[in-house]
């Protein structure tokens, strides 16, 4: 076979992926749509439905209704990395305090967007005890990424002044663990804070620490 007659069957090949892959995301769309409608109690039949799809053509994306859970957390964790990247990259030539607000902003921002669903995800991971570990490491996996890239961005506060440097390697734990802290209670007691209502006490503890000034 030579290279010209290679080239005419990777196009269609490329063409099945890229529609796969479409149609997998838009499932996960009608998944979230459908969850937060139902909540617990949707179905993949619900899904599909929605889709407008059989319930059989579902079930060749995804075996499960917990994988389809799975994926869908991918799918969204995938997302909202690519946010704060975008984010990090918007503010390259601001102060560290502009960055770090813009950063949390966009993590706050779309946890209020996809609420419903991290609620019910949040919900379905306590429910199975028997996964939590598998749930916890998928957990950790996505918030080691933001870790990284606010590790990246410290180095851009201790540069100008705002972060003592002998205490660099902690801080992205520690301002991640505030941050959870805050969107877990949300999630934990269903009701969603704007994030300016956050922003300005996250800053400020974690900047200026939380003593009276």
């Amino acid at each position: 076979m030579n290279a010209r007659s290679a080239t005419p069957r990777t196009k269609p090949q490329s063409m099945r992926m890229r529609m796969k892959e479409e149609a997998r995301a838009a499932i996960l769309d009608a998944a979230e749509q459908v969850l937060g409608e139902q909540g617990q109690a949707a179905r993949m039949d619900d899904i599909a439905a929605r889709v407008g799809v059989s319930v059989g053509t579902l079930y060749n994306y995804f075996q499960d209704r917990q994988q389809l859970l799975a994926a869908l957390r991918e799918m969204r964790g995938r997302e909202l990395l690519a946010l704060i990247d975008e984010e990090l990259e918007r503010g390259l030539q601001t102060p560290y305090r502009a960055r770090l607000h813009g950063f949390l902003r966009c993590i706050l921002e779309y946890s209020q967007t996809h609420f419903r669903l991290f609620s019910l995800l949040l919900e379905d991971s306590v429910r199975r005890d028997a996964s939590r570990e598998e749930e916890l490491d998928r957990h950790l996996t996505m918030w080691r990424e933001v870790a990284l890239r606010l590790e990246h961005l410290g180095k851009q506060g201790i540069q100008e002044g705002a972060l003592r440097p002998e205490d660099a390697t902690h801080y992205p734990a520690m301002l991640l663990d505030m941050l959870h802290g805050l969107v877990v209670r949300q999630l934990l007691a269903r009701q969603p804070v704007p994030a300016d209502e956050l922003l300005a006490p996250l800053l400020r503890c974690f900047l200026e620490g939380a003593a009276p000034r």
